[in-house]
């Protein structure tokens, strides 16, 4: 039988698993519109205009309309508010910080007897995506507890193989990553920390631990003697705080036949380094504490706080191909091809708590902190590849109106060991919680000058998230499914769709380009502490969550020269 706590110890929870999970391929795969001052003021709408540096990223053949060189850079300064809301309050935070969004250079040779074929090569260097997040809310809604899921998950483990310490006080390590046979790290932790405890049953005079397990939370109901049991209550807070960014490099070829079709190939080279701290923290009335020797007894959590870090970061490559069809000169068709970005990236991890009780009985206290030791590892991850297309009309020779769609297959993501295998079963999850989102770009622009233009966009991208996931938390009946996370971070977002307003300026002069924008992001998401499950009673319990808000603005400045 487990030794019982003693007041010094402490809660510990760490990496459950040492893959990542479907929920961190869909953090690590996101993009958003960055880009030229032209290029997001105009909604990213450019798959069938290219002749901009950004456009490089997007649809290679872009490249082939160029008749002559560029050089430019676009910087940016972003505006975030989060805002949390849940039953009985709210929370906003914001963050203003500054950055390059792109930078690149075309050169172009033209030849032909009327220099109507061209050659052009590129480099461009563009912003994907920015991971600056910070939201911190409370969870009025609690129907269970943290503990009672890992409870859950550990019914049937055998108590002698979640020893932390076995007999005369000698350290055991029951946290082997790579057998596979072993418990979940979390069921080690939270069982010798008393967060789960094992129900005993008696022969004799000697109590033994039997392999089900209770967590910190109880339904109420009545007791073996019908006796009423009142049931727990409580709430929780949260804060997660992610940064970074995810960055790439294209080299690009391309050029125009006939000023008629246009072609392009490319390469792009990626880097990630991603962030992210979390806590997580219960306060439970009426909680069902461990009682020494063995068994059980109500008493107050007064404190259980989770923390959690995780580090990755690696490079990728991805091969872009595309093409333009310019049958009249006031009518372009585009399509462009992406494949899966390849990444190879290392993943550090780290999780620690905090744990205090209290019972009626004042001798009868646990107050203590833990750490979990670090968890380092490689792993492949696929992003999903991409399909686009689109059609830009020139008007009177000083307006353009564009039109694109492009497609992002998330469903099809893929993690991957280090050694190449797949991770199956967090495939086959990928393929169940993510499908392909449809992205629809609309972009207007018109010259009221030679030198002076005016430009609009509009961005609507879909949501990634499959029906099942979005019913998870929200209709356990329809759904019944349990959301997989990886190492010691319990939550999850299922994301809405994401919209963008934009709009820009632009003046040239003698070669000279400068260029202006505006864009605004929108996009809600539903916070889940952990998965909904089975909780002891048989009955389908749900998380607490909490509704998010997410609000960007950017003001975006380019400078450039055509020669």
């Amino acid at each position: 039988m487990k030794k019982l706590i003693i007041p010094s110890f402490a809660l510990l929870c760490a990496a459950g698993a040492y893959a990542q999970s479907p929920v961190d391929a869909m953090a690590l795969s996101q993009t958003e519109l960055r880009g030229s001052a032209r290029f997001m003021s105009m909604g990213g709408a450019f798959t069938a205009l290219g002749a901009d540096i950004s456009a490089l990223g997007q649809n290679p053949a872009g490249i082939g309309m160029y008749r002559g060189s560029d050089i430019g850079l676009t910087l940016g300064i972003d505006i975030n508010t989060d805002k949390t809301a849940w039953d009985g309050g709210s929370n906003s935070q914001s963050s203003t910080l500054a950055n390059l969004n792109s930078a690149g250079y075309v050169g172009t040779m033209l030849f032909g007897n009327n220099r109507e074929n061209s050659v052009s090569w590129g480099f461009s260097y563009n912003r994907l995506y920015r991971f600056n997040r910070s939201y911190t809310g409370g969870l009025g809604n609690m129907q269970t507890s943290l503990s009672n899921y890992i409870a859950s998950i550990t019914n049937g483990v055998d108590p002698s193989l979640l020893w932390k310490v076995g007999p005369d006080d000698k350290p055991l390590y029951p946290y082997d990553n790579y057998d596979y046979n072993a418990p979940d790290w979390m069921s080690v932790l939270f069982y010798n920390s008393g967060m789960i405890n094992a129900e005993t049953y008696a022969d004799g005079n000697t109590i033994f631990e039997s392999d089900q397990y209770r967590g910190l939370w109880q339904h109420g109901g009545e007791d073996g003697l019908g006796n009423k049991v009142n049931p727990s209550s409580g709430s929780a807070d949260f804060q997660i705080r992610e940064k970074g960014h995810a960055d790439e490099y294209n080299i690009s070829l391309g050029g125009s036949i006939m000023n008629l079709v246009y072609w392009g190939i490319g390469v792009g080279i990626t880097d990630i380094d991603y962030t992210q701290e979390y806590w997580y923290n219960e306060q439970i009335d009426r909680a069902l504490v461990p009682y020494s020797p063995a068994g059980y007894q109500l008493g107050t959590d007064n404190y259980s706080e989770l923390y959690s870090f995780k580090k990755v970061s690696g490079t990728g490559a991805n091969f872009k191909i595309g093409a333009i069809i310019k049958p009249v000169n006031e009518l372009r068709i585009g399509i462009a091809v992406h494949t899966p970005t390849y990444y190879s990236p290392s993943s550090s991890s780290y999780g620690s708590t905090a744990f205090n009780f209290t019972t009626s009985d004042p001798t009868y206290k646990f107050n203590g902190t833990e750490a979990t030791p670090w968890d380092d590892y490689q792993f492949r991850l696929n992003t999903p590849w991409k399909l686009m297309a689109g059609v830009a009309g020139v008007i009177g020779g000083r307006a353009i109106i564009s039109l694109d769609y492009q497609y992002d297959a998330y469903g099809d993501m893929k993690l991957k060991y280090d050694g190449g295998s797949d991770m199956t079963a967090n495939n086959d999850n990928i393929a169940r919680y993510y499908k392909g989102t449809s992205t629809i770009r609309v972009g207007a622009e018109y010259r009221v000058t030679p030198q002076f233009s005016v430009r609009a966009g509009f961005n609507h991208t879909s949501t990634a998230s499959g029906e099942e996931l979005e019913n998870a938390n929200t209709d356990l009946n329809k759904s019944g499914m349990e959301v997989s996370t990886a190492g010691s971070n319990p939550s999850y977002s299922v994301n809405n769709s994401t919209r963008y307003i934009t709009f820009g300026l632009g003046y040239k002069v003698s070669g000279f380009y400068f260029d202006l924008a505006y864009v605004n992001k929108h996009r809600t998401s539903t916070f889940n502490a952990f998965t909904p499950f089975v909780d002891y009673d048989g009955v389908w319990t749900q998380a607490p969550t909490a509704n998010l808000t997410a609000n960007s603005s950017q003001i975006v400045a380019t400078i450039g020269y055509r020669f």
